[in-house]
């Protein structure tokens, strides 16, 4: 009986959630500048939602390609309060069109900025994709990737959407609290210390050791060449390819970084030097309270027995606890010292719709290739092959342009 009326009271909430909200298009960001940055403020939003952040994406990265972006706003049906604000782009392919989150590689988290005290339902994710999805412009396709289930402990509500799937990819996060001379103390692990207090003797014995953090555009011009550099020569050491090589890319990351040297933008530059020479970079964004790392590097060759990447961590970590941040993003994928520093893992997931019969094929083609990737995994050498085959392809091909136009 209780299992009845349990069930009922679900049914009743799910049909009064039914048309609960409305959605609109804009094909312009500007005209929603005053309403974005209230609740990038007021309301709920990660770093990469930061309405800067996404305007410099649209000048460097979307203009040149020739995608469509636009935003959906969602109000309340019946008070036609706004609730939320989402980014997108339209990519139109050589074989299909595609709606995707508005990221371009450079975006971590895929999630809305949300209204001021507002409380999603978890079961409204019928009510908001059939909201979202009246708005959208034909196309075949809705692919938005790397949906975490909650931001700032509250529910995103793109995690509940019908139509969500897992994805083989992980975040890695830690809260930090406390004193921040004591931080990383207390979240390294042992081995984690042991490697810190060597780098610390062996960095001591070549030189100075100096951490600066970028206040100028003069630190960012000798700053962010080091940083591609480093990151280029270790993704050729790797055989991979990396988006870094675009210089639409560089310039993106660039002109973002310049657009917060006032502060009121969320990127962050740092620099670890060792007798006047760049060990290491980082690039990352601060948002209500949470530190992003969005990109790490490293000077190869002798400097690799100073682990400076470890050493960098440990110095933006501090850096974070004296700015009076809480938290740690260690962003997508699993690395060791992402552990080593106490993070903690959160499976991620992805919405892949077809609209139309041309995006059913489309999504049949993708899920019959990762079956059969994970069938060639059984075969290692064959694997690697063509593995190698594809890394080399890639590398003689435009990063962005290809994303775009494949």
């Amino acid at each position: 009986m209780f299992r009845n009326q349990s069930f009922k009271h679900r049914e009743l909430r799910l049909n009064s959630l039914a048309g609960s909200l409305t959605a609109r298009r804009h094909d312009t960001l500007e005209t929603l500048e005053p309403i974005w940055r209230m609740l990038e403020t007021k309301g709920l939003a990660t770093a990469f939602q930061q309405f800067d952040w996404v305007r410099t994406m649209k000048e460097d990265l979307i203009r040149q390609t020739g995608a469509q972006p636009f935003v959906v706003e969602v109000n309340d049906a019946q008070s036609g309060e706004i609730r939320m604000l989402l980014p997108f782009i339209l990519i139109r392919k050589a074989t299909h069109s595609i709606i995707e989150y508005m990221g371009l590689g450079v975006c971590d988290i895929s999630a809305p900025l949300l209204a001021p005290n507002y409380s999603y339902p978890e079961e409204a994710g019928e009510a908001l994709w059939t909201a979202i999805a009246a708005a959208f412009p034909k196309a075949d396709l809705v692919h938005i990737d790397q949906i975490a289930t909650r931001i700032h402990g509250h529910i995103n509500p793109l995690a509940a959407l019908p139509a969500i799937r897992p994805i083989p990819l992980q975040s890695f996060d830690v809260v930090i609290d406390g004193d921040p001379e004591t931080i990383v103390d207390r979240l390294a692990n042992n081995q984690t210390r042991r490697i810190l207090k060597t780098s610390a003797r062996r960095m001591a014995e070549r030189g100075d050791v100096r951490f600066l953090t970028a206040t100028t555009k003069a630190d960012l011009d000798e700053l962010l060449p080091v940083m591609i550099a480093q990151r280029l020569e270790r993704f050729r050491g790797l055989g991979r390819f990396d988006l870094l090589a675009d210089p639409h890319v560089q310039s993106f990351y660039k002109n973002a970084a310049i657009a917060s040297l006032d502060g009121r933008g969320p990127v962050r530059v740092f620099g670890l030097s060792v007798g006047g020479e760049w060990i290491a970079t980082v690039y990352g964004l601060v948002h209500a309270g949470t530190f992003h790392l969005t990109i790490i590097t490293m000077a190869s060759g002798d400097w690799q027995a100073c682990s400076p990447g470890m050493a960098t961590i440990a110095q933006f970590i501090r850096w974070s606890r004296q700015a009076g941040l809480t938290m740690i993003d260690f962003s997508v994928g699993e690395m060791a010292y992402k552990t080593g520093f106490g993070a903690h893992a959160h499976d991620l997931y992805a919405v892949l719709q077809p609209l139309t019969i041309r995006g059913r094929l489309v999504v049949a083609i993708r899920d019959t290739g990762i079956r059969l990737r994970k069938k060639m995994k059984a075969h290692p050498t064959l694997f690697r092959y063509l593995q190698s085959a594809m890394q080399f392809y890639r590398r003689k091909r435009s990063s962005l342009s290809v994303y775009l136009k494949k």
